[in-house]
């Protein structure tokens, strides 16, 4: 019976130790490899955005320096103007490690955040962030899924000390991530509890399992856009770099991909996104509100997180393309009414660097499509991005305020003119 047990199962076992010996082989400390990140920089796919190892790897390499840039699916907007092209064609001192693509709003950069503290810390980051993320319901437990790795949970539990931050992230954990088997160690921590010694050795043995699997994994089908997209439109750029013939060619280009249509977006982007539906959408955003937000609080903790760990960082506020806004019926003064919070909420902590690019939304060829930036918007970011990363800039000093993390600012409605007086109160 033993060995006809043996003959059945005992493959398999064996194959199974196999493979744990393969993985557990598999190097967790990240070494430079240029090729690997430079595809994975550029590949803006939730495979990178969940792999500790490949975003180690890249912001620790000393010969190249990449920055992380953080935000959603303006990254995909792979044009001659984009931060990666511009960075590639001028062969520029640092190389953009794009975070984020559709579906990622303010929890899922947090989270992801703590595969790679050492790595931001003392450091640059930039940051685009979109009042489209601060809808009224802001809890997705399918999007946060698509950008979450159970690595990142075991690091924010490794990282966490007890902070109001700690236990509102928690929360929120709890809120939209399926049920796993570090969830009890999460209520623990959200209700204020401190980890037991047999709990904290648990989650590094858990740590160093799910590390070597992303080590042994983490290189393989990594989309390569830095190859297919981003050498070719860097070919484009006129040589040496001149912002006028830059602006010149942003705006040829602009005029050639937009004849198909009356709101001055993409061809491609309208033919496969806009025609079908395009009637149906006159005035369908009217009650479209970007206001009152738990996004809000979780943006918080992204602040919270670069406060910490001393980052610079420079924050980007797009604009949404005028003839869109007006077609669809989207409130512009809520829109700059949102801009507003946000921007009380950076610079009140001392986040000053901040580009608003709100107004500029009827400029043209400023936008791709509806909502992401393009060719004249890219070049109007990256005049501000460029000098960030390549010259001296002052360390700033940062004031937290956990009242951002308190429902009443997630709830408060700015006025027009608001000073903000009656949430200081």
């Amino acid at each position: 019976m033993r060995k006809r047990l043996w003959l059945i199962f005992g493959p398999l076992l064996c194959a199974v130790l196999l493979i744990l010996v393969v993985i557990l082989a598999a190097n967790t400390q990240p070494k430079s490899n240029y090729k690997v990140e430079r595809k994975a920089a550029t590949a803006t796919s939730p495979r990178v955005f969940k792999s500790a190892i490949l975003k180690q790897q890249a912001l620790s390499d000393k010969q190249h320096r990449f920055v992380p840039f953080f935000g959603s699916s303006e990254w995909k907007r792979m044009d001659a103007m984009h931060p990666s092209t511009l960075a590639e064609g001028y062969h520029r001192s640092y190389r953009p490690f794009l975070l984020g693509q559709s579906g990622s709003t303010a929890l899922t950069h947090y989270f992801g955040m703590q595969q790679m503290l050492p790595q931001i810390q003392n450091k640059q980051a930039v940051f685009v962030i979109s009042p489209q993320w601060f809808i009224k319901n802001a809890d997705n437990p399918q999007a946060f899924s698509i950008f979450y790795s159970t690595g990142q949970g075991l690091d924010f539990l490794k990282n966490q000390t007890g902070t109001k931050a700690d236990r509102f992230a928690a929360q929120r954990f709890l809120k939209v991530a399926p049920q796993g088997s570090i969830n009890q160690m999460m209520k623990k921590v959200a209700n204020g509890k401190s980890l037991t010694p047999f709990e904290k050795h648990r989650i590094n043995a858990q740590l160093s399992l799910v590390n070597h699997e992303d080590a042994f994994f983490s290189k393989w089908r990594i989309e390569d856009n830095y190859n297919k997209k981003i050498l070719p439109e860097s070919k484009k750029l006129p040589q040496p770099y001149n912002r006028e013939k830059l602006g010149q060619v942003a705006t040829h280009l602009g005029q050639q991909s937009t004849t198909n249509n009356r709101f001055g977006i993409d061809n491609t982007f309208y033919n496969k996104r806009v025609r079908q539906s395009e009637k149906g959408l006159a005035g369908k955003q009217k009650s479209i509100n970007y206001e009152s937000s738990v996004e809000y609080n979780d943006f918080q903790l992204v602040l919270e997180q670069f406060a910490q760990s001393n980052t610079n960082v420079m924050f980007v506020i797009p604009p949404v393309n005028h003839k869109w806004v007006a077609y669809t019926g989207l409130n512009e003064g809520m829109y700059q009414r949102s801009v507003k919070k946000i921007e009380y909420q950076l610079r009140s902590q001392g986040f000053n660097n901040v580009v608003d690019l709100s107004k500029d939304g009827n400029k043209p060829y400023f936008m791709q499509d509806t909502i992401h930036l393009g060719w004249n918007g890219w070049l109007a970011m990256d005049d501000h991005v460029d000098p960030f990363l390549t010259q001296k800039q002052a360390q700033p000093k940062y004031k937290i305020n956990d009242k951002f993390f308190d429902a009443a600012w997630a709830n408060y409605r700015p006025t027009a003119s608001d000073n903000f007086s009656k949430f200081k109160q």
